[in-house]
């Protein structure tokens, strides 16, 4: 009887187990804010690390993380972020664009805010807020950013 009881509870907390991971992997791969007010949830991504960059004057060796982004519900709309992979911190991000219908908008860098949480082989996550500008000199703001991304 003592072996079926303890043979019960592991296979009921394996299913626990399996349960919750499956749960956690469905909130990330997404990257979200509030563009101008309107709330937009980038959610088919992809990401590429570069190989080894050496810049020649400073002989300092880096590699970017590349993410491009576009909506499961409007693929005119898009965004392309980058930052030096494998660094963590305040405003690491360099590289913000966002289209919407061959409309695009870049960083301003001076008003830009970002905070990367994770930023390891096979995750990517942080926060971001801030402004964005147009060529015709038209601002966009950013606020509520995240982004979550296992891959």
């Amino acid at each position: 009887m003592k072996n079926k009881l303890l043979l019960f509870l592991s296979v009921a907390l394996f299913g626990v187990s399996s349960c919750s991971s499956d749960e956690n992997r469905a909130d990330v791969n997404f990257i979200r804010a509030k563009f101008n007010g309107v709330e937009l949830k980038f959610n088919i991504i992809n990401v590429v690390v570069t190989s080894e960059i050496t810049d020649p004057i400073t002989n300092y060796t880096y590699r970017d993380i590349i993410t491009t982004a576009t909506m499961n519900s409007d693929p005119s709309k898009i965004l392309v972020m980058s930052s030096e992979y494998n660094i963590t911190g305040e405003n690491e991000i360099w590289r913000f664009s966002y289209g919407n219908s061959g409309e695009f908008y870049e960083i301003n860098a001076n008003e830009f805010n970002s905070q990367i949480s994770n930023n390891s082989p096979g995750r990517y996550k942080g926060t971001y807020s801030g402004s964005l500008i147009n060529g015709s000199g038209e601002v966009m703001t950013i606020t509520n950013g995240t982004f979550d991304i296992i891959y």
